[in-house]
């Protein structure tokens, strides 16, 4: 049909009325399920975006609609991850439909499910420490003794290359990796996999502080962080390292509230993924920083900031079409309950 709104409106009806209870076969409760998400989309695109039903059309289904619907149910609305996912997935279910009875709305199907379902409230709620969290934790370790000065470089380094707890404490001397113009970290990540992170300068100095009071002999073998055992230098065990974060981050508590008292390793790596992805590096990039295998390990980080989604969701301007003087426009015009009925969203 040419009229793009009225090939929606009577897709969305066949959509409830025929193939959910005849081809489908669903019950009541389970249609009524989906109906119920469809409504709360064009509620949020009505009160929201202020396009009102009468003037949806295929164009109201993109990418940037849906993410913004999605943080809207979670943010203002409060709504569940299982919640969510039932939304997304009506969303997905009647856009499927529609490019199995239209074939040009495929790109607008295929949009819809290149969204991932939200796999579990970790994966939203990240745990990460603030710009000016991390700045009290550098400043926490003592710097008069030497333990204190260990423990400060390896919070810093932790943070710096977005490393796992046991790829840092299987650091040696051997992965400082030196060129004239600057100083990289080798690490060795899951899956057997090598990646090189290049150090800031600020941190480098702290590298070569560290290097000169632990490390004067500089034996390549040797574990950038060690303990001594029997006279020898050995690995550092996660414990050790769990016990100084967790006894940082009680000092810490005493200067703000809301540090967290369950600081862990991960949770550094947490921040500096975070902190780039607040500066708007791509996501790509940060796949490749962290070591993931897949976007979708990294991609919680963009789940998880929305007041940076919001941001990005703000530069979007939704355009509706053009209005031009129709039928179904002047059939329907200031009657959107007789529109939701035609539909079968009533």
């Amino acid at each position: 049909m040419k009229n793009k709104a009225l090939q929606l409106y009577l897709l969305l009806r066949d959509y409830i009325l025929v193939y959910l209870p005849v081809h489908r076969k669903m019950s009541e409760k389970t249609i009524q399920t989906y109906k119920q998400a469809l409504n709360q989309y064009r509620i949020y695109l009505s009160d929201e975006k202020k396009i009102p039903f009468s003037q949806i059309d295929f164009g109201s289904f993109s990418r940037n609609l849906i993410y913004g619907f999605l943080m809207w149910m979670r943010d203002v609305n409060g709504n569940s991850i299982q919640t969510l996912n039932l939304r997304l997935a009506a969303i997905k279910s009647f856009l499927r439909y529609c490019s199995e009875e239209n074939i040009e709305l495929t790109a607008v199907y295929l949009t819809a499910a290149s969204i991932h379902s939200f796999k579990g409230a970790e994966k939203l709620r990240v745990e990460h420490l603030t710009e000016s969290q991390l700045k009290l934790l550098f400043s926490t370790p003592p710097t008069d003794t030497k333990v204190g000065r260990r423990d400060r470089f390896f919070i810093i380094l932790a943070y710096e290359i977005g490393g796992r707890m046991q790829e840092l404490l299987s650091l040696k001397l051997s992965d400082i990796m030196r060129t004239e113009k600057f100083i990289q970290i080798r690490i060795f990540g899951k899956g057997e996999k090598t990646r090189y992170v290049p150090l800031l300068s600020d941190t480098k100095d702290h590298l070569e502080a560290y290097l000169e009071e632990f490390h004067s002999d500089r034996e390549a073998d040797d574990y950038l962080f060690y303990t001594i055992h029997n006279g020898q230098h050995t690995q550092v065990k996660p414990g050790a390292v769990d016990y100084f974060l967790k006894k940082y981050a009680k000092i810490a508590v005493k200067s703000d509230k809301d540090f967290p008292l369950n600081l862990h390793c991960h949770m550094l790596r947490h921040s500096i993924a975070m902190a780039m992805y607040k500066q708007e590096i791509p996501i790509s990039y940060i796949k490749d920083f962290l070591g993931h295998s897949s976007l979708d390990s990294t991609a919680i980080y963009a789940y998880a900031d929305s007041d940076t989604i919001a941001h990005a969701l703000e530069k979007v301007t939704h355009a509706p079409s053009p209005k031009k003087k129709n039928t179904i426009e002047k059939k329907w015009k200031g009657k959107e309950e007789e529109l939701l009925k035609f539909c079968g969203l009533e």
